[in-house]
């Protein structure tokens, strides 16, 4: 998990380095941020749809 959480701040980083220098591989990696961006929400996270039926209404949105 920990190295999930540092490699996503790296690839954030190495993202505004590369929009500074190369626009289209900077949008390109941007893109890739946020798939893994999303993972390690979903991993921080442990929920799953299967436990989603638990919590209340309010809490799904």
């Amino acid at each position: 998990m920990m190295i999930l959480k540092w490699g996503l701040r790296a690839l954030i980083v190495a993202t505004v380095g590369l929009l500074l220098v190369d626009t289209f591989v900077g949008i390109g990696l941007m893109a890739v941020d946020i798939l893994v961006g999303v993972f390690y929400e979903m991993k921080r996270s442990a929920c799953d749809r299967r436990q989603m039926k638990h919590i209340p209404v309010i809490h799904r949105v």
